[in-house]
């Protein structure tokens, strides 16, 4: 897919609180092993505990299992004050786009197949 999602935030605190919640996310994420939740069937589709736990602490409650697994995909994210580029060539993205939304951004999606001069011009 080669997409770029661009996240523009009102303050710079916004962005760095954004990345810092996909880092803990990710991690936590990485050791539920929720990469398999994507494979299972809807009935086996369940947060773990301590997944419940940050999600709520984070006030985080538009993320689904499977939108979890998007984070441990194959994804650069860059954070230059108050943006934050994610790349990568997976077509679910939903989770970046909930956690930027969520947090009020302004967000643009686009392949860097078609527009490839625009990739270039995203820091």
């Amino acid at each position: 897919m080669n997409l770029v999602l661009i996240g523009r935030f009102k303050r710079a605190q916004d962005a760095e609180k954004v990345e810092n919640d996909i880092k803990k996310l990710s991690d936590q994420a990485s050791k539920d092993d929720s990469y398999s939740l994507a494979f299972a069937g809807p009935e086996d589709q369940k947060f773990s505990e301590d997944m419940l736990l940050l999600m709520r602490s984070l006030k985080l409650n538009t993320l689904g299992p499977t939108d979890l697994s998007q984070l441990l995909s194959d994804h650069q994210l860059e954070r230059e004050g108050d943006q934050i580029t994610v790349t990568t060539d997976e077509a679910e993205v939903s989770a970046f786009l909930k956690l930027f939304i969520e947090a009020g951004a302004k967000v643009e999606v686009f392949s860097a197949h078609d527009y490839p001069s625009d990739s270039d011009n995203v820091s």
